[in-house]
């Protein structure tokens, strides 16, 4: 089984997928973590997308797909669930990944899309903090770390993100309600697709996800 989240930046997809692989024998890919990483380590790969993220602009497809061709192909895809944790972001992409899927004999079984009060998610992302090391995400009022602005695995201070601010954030909503709104119609019509509030409590959120998963999981 692999699974889709859905919804813009801040509604706390990457949360709720940390909690799963912290739960259950899942794996999450997240193309903005490993863009991150590419753009840490100095890679051709990550020099290329650096722009495109500073900007609040969609990395082109070409690149993304690579990255998560790269990963799918690694040997324990197949034998865990995956989480792609918004991805795809676009219609493209998403019949990219589907031939991808296929050529692995596998395919998407769940796509939750995570909804939100608009003003409310932005104020959520100024609040966000990332660990520079393991790339975990915090909120330092709705999932703080246990000790003040240190990671709870690597025990090294918290960052914000560069892309964090009001003027890249809407920037950010822009392009997602352009680009990637139009695949819930997408999955919709694969009668896979299912709706979280994530305006709720971390906990409920987490336990409506559970239900969803479950089932497919026997």
């Amino acid at each position: 089984m692999h699974i889709i989240f859905l919804g813009p930046p801040g509604v706390g997809k990457g949360t709720q997928a940390n909690m799963l692989v912290e739960k259950y024998p899942i794996v999450k890919i997240s193309t903005g973590d490993l863009l991150r990483e590419s753009i840490k380590i100095g890679s051709n790969l990550g020099m290329q997308a650096k722009g495109f993220m500073e900007k609040g602009e969609l990395v082109p497809d070409q690149l993304v797909l690579g990255l998560v061709l790269e990963k799918i192909s690694s040997p324990e895809f197949g034998k865990k669930i995956f989480v792609f944790d918004g991805f795809p972001r676009n219609i493209q992409q998403a019949i990219e990944l589907d031939k991808i899927m296929a050529k692995v004999q596998s395919k998407i079984n769940l796509v939750i899309d995570f909804t939100m009060d608009e003003e409310e998610r932005i104020l959520r992302l100024s609040g966000r903090r990332m660990c520079p090391k393991c790339q975990r995400t915090y909120h330092m009022t709705y999932a703080k770390p246990k000790h003040d602005n240190l990671c709870d695995v690597c025990d090294v201070n918290l960052v914000q993100r560069s892309d964090d601010n009001e003027e890249i954030i809407r920037q950010r909503s822009t392009v997602y309600w352009e680009h990637t709104r139009p695949l819930l119609e997408y999955y919709n019509v694969k009668k896979i697709l299912k709706s979280a509030d994530a305006s709720r409590s971390i906990e409920n959120v987490f336990s409506d996800i559970e239900n969803m998963i479950k089932p497919l999981m026997k």
